[in-house]
């Protein structure tokens, strides 16, 4: 009885913002998710359609009533939805800043009234094995900022809700919302800051790996190099082929040294992006007997509002990882507000911290003093 109950009760919320003529859940879909045979399904069917919620036509299906029901349906409807389920997936492996998001965004949901289970995942495969033996949710959220997405695996997000909110830039053009932010404004802005610095030479430390946001920080930079004035102070850039961890940071160090030792005497400054720890990135460089700006000026592309990249020291440009979690947020309550609003991607604010790992412009020429031999005519 308490699956049947529990079955009844997602029922009732469907119901509570469907739109007459949409179409239930199938029988076996409702079977498989709440592990019921199917005279309970059918049990609690006939409940909702003796409420007046539902209408079963032979040879078309089961319905929603939706705002052709009576006084109790449509009272339900003008409530504020609360208690409300949503399912957020992310990687067991990743990264400090991707972790935080959805920390806070977990806490924004909760403190709404509503309720959310956490699941970890793998790799596609064990995202779709985990979401079957799972019932729907009014809500999804993912985490899938440098993983591709198979069909297959947004296939299963989408019937296990109807409501698909991925944390990640690069799923654009599909029937899912979107929050993320790109990496070519930060790198123009650091870009320009080093040329104001006069640094004969700019490099850009990256991941190899391929995901939108990174993609587009690439395209900026290839573009200031092919079009502008800078072109010739930036060198190539320099792609590693791994994504943020211990390893990646130790590659990013090598180079960065490296940089700092060519020979040539020339003022030279980076943009690195992943790195979490400014802590380990400045002692590594210590150890290595590179003096930071002395020798090379950094600009840290990160998350604004984590101390701990940045460790009161780096230059930093990027976004804050509590803004992300507000605007998945917001995205969540107006898909709720409006489920048929157009699907669509947020961006957030840039912002830049200033650090003292960024060599200031060097002081300008004084004037040479006038001659007053030198402007007599014939002098």
């Amino acid at each position: 009885m308490e699956k049947i109950g529990k079955l009844q009760d997602y029922l009732k919320s469907l119901a509570a913002s469907a739109q007459p003529g949409d179409r239930l859940p199938t029988v076996r879909s409702l079977m498989r998710d709440f592990k019921l045979a199917q005279p309970g399904v059918q049990r609690a069917l006939k409940a909702l359609k003796e409420e007046g919620l539902i209408d079963a036509q032979v040879g078309r299906g089961t319905f929603f009533v939706g705002g052709s029901a009576g006084q109790g349906a449509a009272s339900m409807r003008s409530l504020p939805q609360k208690g409300r389920s949503v399912i957020l997936l992310r990687r067991p492996s990743a990264t400090q800043r991707a972790r935080l998001v959805m920390d806070r965004l977990q806490a924004m949901v909760a403190d709404g009234g509503d309720m959310t289970l956490e699941v970890g995942y793998s790799d596609a495969n064990h995202a779709r094995r985990v979401l079957q033996s799972l019932p729907r949710f009014d809500a999804c959220v993912i985490q899938n900022s440098f993983e591709q997405m198979p069909v297959e695996m947004l296939a299963a997000l989408r019937r296990k809700s109807d409501n698909v909110i991925v944390d990640g830039a690069w799923l654009v053009g599909t029937d899912v919302d979107a929050v993320g932010f790109e990496w070519g404004r930060p790198v123009e802005r650091a870009v320009r800051l080093l040329s104001t610095g006069r640094h004969q030479q700019i490099h850009y430390i990256t991941t190899a790996n391929s995901f939108l946001a990174n993609e587009l920080g690439l395209h900026r930079y290839r573009q200031i190099r092919e079009e502008g004035p800078r072109g010739t102070q930036l060198r190539a850039p320099d792609l590693l082929p791994s994504l943020p961890s211990r390893e990646f940071e130790l590659a990013v160090l090598e180079r960065l040294a490296a940089i700092a030792r060519e020979p040539g005497g020339e003022r030279r400054g980076v943009l690195v992006w992943g790195v979490e720890s400014g802590q380990r990135l400045r002692a590594g460089l210590h150890a290595r007997g590179i003096r930071v700006p002395e020798d090379i000026s950094i600009v840290l592309l990160g998350r604004s509002d984590i101390e701990t990249e940045r460790e009161g020291f780096f230059h930093l440009i990027g976004y804050s990882a509590q803004e992300q979690a507000e605007a998945l947020y917001a995205r969540l309550k107006s898909r709720w507000s409006d489920p048929y609003a157009p699907y669509g991607l947020t961006l957030i604010t840039m912002h830049e911290i200033e650090g003292r790992s960024v060599l200031p412009a060097a002081p300008a020429a004084p004037e040479r003093p006038s001659n007053p031999a030198e402007d007599t005519p014939g002098g």
